[in-house]
């Protein structure tokens, strides 16, 4: 299927990966309905907002189930693993963009299509739809929606006992940093046959659907948000500790990579994939991490 290719036969068996609202999380913690309230209180009385939010999502997963999709299976993200995912033909991720990332973890390379479950406090950089639009593409017999092929880094690490393991693929940004805020982060970047040692507060490698989210917003950047589907991945030095106050002796701050990059520790750091607290790695001193453009990507109906 091409991007021009795109119709309802190809989609008949619909899978909808919903996630938990902040308001069923937390309940799950709080032994009492009275005794959440009165940790909101202390928040600066943000029950209502957290309450409204739940409402709101819930109003939409039960509009999809009863009017839009009603043939759809639908599921939370905890019984994913119990799922046959050969049984369908397109998994839409029902959330925001970190629970997007943790359902294209688990499903690519299946088809795959971000909604918003609450776009009046989501921005939803990496999600395509909101329901309003999803129902109106339905009703249209899915017309002007084609697939974008997104681009994912792969990386594999080489431990000193010589283990070998390779992690998800990336969806959005790698974070290698000290696992102890209050110390600097050390490593050598490995590039165009060129060895650099270098200390910053953490190291950040992004795809072009990290370049939309919160990187953009980390700090000014002369050529911006860059294509999901374009062929290379970012390299950002955050802060780099520098003796003579320039650049000019660091060559790998921030660079574009269009094949891979090595990175080897000389720290206690971790590799965070997709700011995902199940996909953290341990970095320690010695570690070689080779960060790779890989030949899969991920496959997402968006609206043309």
């Amino acid at each position: 299927m091409t991007q021009d290719q795109f119709s309802i036969q190809d989609i008949s068996r619909i899978l909808v990966v919903q996630k938990k609202t902040k308001f069923e999380l937390d309940m799950e913690i709080y032994s009492s309905l009275e005794e959440y309230k009165k940790i909101c209180k202390l928040q600066n009385f943000l029950y209502d907002k957290i309450f409204q939010s739940h409402e709101r999502q819930e109003q939409s997963r039960e509009y999809l189930r009863k009017k839009v999709i009603p043939n759809a299976k639908f599921i939370f993200r905890d019984d994913l693993n119990s799922i046959n995912l050969d049984e369908f033909d397109l998994i839409i991720s029902l959330g925001g963009d970190n629970h997007f990332t943790f359902v294209a973890h688990q499903v690519s390379p299946k088809l795959i299509l971000g909604l918003n479950s609450d776009p009046d406090t989501s921005v939803g950089a990496l999600l395509g739809f909101s329901t309003e639009s999803f129902e109106q593409l339905v009703q249209n017999n899915w017309n002007g929606a084609y697939v974008e092929e997104w681009s994912l880094i792969h990386t594999t690490l080489t431990y000193p006992d010589g283990r070998i393991v390779e992690t998800f693929p990336s969806v959005s940004e790698i974070s290698i940093r000290n696992n102890s805020p209050d110390l600097i982060s050390r490593y050598l970047i490995e590039y165009k046959d060129d060895i650099e040692e270098q200390k910053s507060s953490g190291l950040l490698l992004y795809t072009g659907a990290g370049s939309t989210g919160w990187v953009a917003s980390c700090y000014p950047k002369k050529t911006g948000p860059f294509p999901k589907d374009k062929r290379y991945f970012q390299v950002y030095a955050r802060e780099p500790r520098r003796k003579d106050k320039t650049y000019e002796h660091f060559h790998w701050i921030d660079f574009r990579v269009e094949d891979s990059v090595e990175v080897v520790s000389e720290m206690n750091g971790g590799i965070s994939i997709d700011s995902l607290a199940e996909r953290n790695y341990l970095f320690p001193p010695g570690t070689r991490a080779k960060f790779t453009l890989g030949n899969t990507r991920l496959k997402v109906v968006i609206a043309r």
